[in-house]
């Protein structure tokens, strides 16, 4: 059984390898779309470019779904919506400048109101274990990719008319485009149900609680797609495009988990749920909270501030997030 070990974890960093690698074409693909089609880079990233740096989160929470994992398909979810906002406030501290929230488009509220209703839904069904089915379907799943799309709409109606930096014409096509956009997608959806099955193994090897492996070691490697096109992102100066993608995914994952849940095969997940995921679920809600303050702020970012939302006081959060889930899985 312990030789088995070495060999999961060494699957589990080939297919981290494969996404990352993956990740790093998907945003200059994404900017010759938004720019090529005139879809702007706000819809681009919460919507186009989220959902693609999302399929390891959604592979690996189907996968474990129909596996029976329940706590790990939550705590993956919950996790990287956790992880993705701490992340997000490293690299605006690093990469993103002081002006950076007066530099966003007004409309990026709407895009982080979103990702924080999906998860503050999903939350609510996790802590009231909803088991409703009909004819076998959960119930929980249908209202939350229903609210999904719902918001999906609204933050398409709002990011038309944004008014875009004049930029010279992109040097590839719209073809070239789609062929990397879609070749990189799919590279990131094959490598993700490895990732799933390494994870549980790794679970069931070290004996760590299924839910602390999902909020921790999983989440860390399926989130990094967006934190390698978020950082892409601002190094090419595309801020708007950068945050939705963050707030983009973590509405994206809550879709995923809502697919997930549809494809339990013993009634719904959030039925078999615990704390721990609760405790996970708030967290994420509380951080990308503390992020739409900055947003509706739009002050001067502040390295360090105990009085207004600073990245330490992120990092700080995230790591006592996973402190908490920790003992309350144990």
């Amino acid at each position: 059984m312990t030789a088995d070990l070495p060999v999961s974890i060494g699957l589990f960093l080939l297919a981290s390898v494969a996404i990352v690698v993956a990740a790093v074409n998907l945003t200059a693909a994404a900017d010759v779309i938004a720019a090529r089609m005139g879809l702007g880079r706000l819809w681009v990233g919460s919507l186009l470019l989220a959902g693609a740096t999302s399929l390891p989160e959604l592979a690996t929470a189907v996968a474990a779904a129909l596996a029976g994992s329940a706590t790990l398909v939550a705590g993956n979810m919950f996790g990287a919506n956790m992880l993705n906002m701490s992340n997000l406030a490293i690299l605006i501290a690093l990469f993103g400048g002081r002006q950076i929230f007066q530099m966003l488009a007004p409309q990026q509220r709407v895009v982080a109101i979103s990702a924080i209703a999906l998860t503050a839904l999903a939350t609510l069904f996790t802590a009231l274990k909803t088991d409703v089915t009909w004819m076998a379907v959960s119930l929980a799943g249908v209202v939350i990719l229903t609210v999904y799309l719902v918001l999906s709409g609204v933050v398409r109606k709002y990011s038309q008319g944004i008014e875009e930096p004049e930029e010279e014409e992109p040097a590839h096509s719209l073809r070239w485009a789609w062929i990397v956009f879609t070749a990189c997608a799919a590279a990131i959806f094959v490598a993700g149900p490895l990732l799933a099955f390494t994870a549980q193994r790794i679970a069931d090897l070290t004996g760590i609680g299924a839910s602390f492996v999902g909020v921790l070691a999983l989440s860390l490697v399926t989130t990094l797609p967006e934190l390698t096109t978020t950082l892409a992102a601002f190094r090419m100066g595309a801020h708007d495009m950068a945050v939705a993608n963050m707030y983009g995914t973590n509405s994206f994952n809550i879709a995923a988990l809502a697919i997930a849940d549809l494809s339990f095969s013993n009634g719904s997940l959030f039925g078999g749920l615990d704390i721990s995921n609760v405790s996970a679920g708030l967290f994420a809600t509380l951080l990308m909270t503390l992020g739409l303050v900055q947003i509706l702020m739009r002050r001067p970012l502040k390295r360090f501030s105990l009085v207004e939302p600073s990245p330490p006081l992120f990092v700080g959060l995230y790591v006592l997030g996973l402190f908490v889930v920790f003992r309350m899985a144990s």
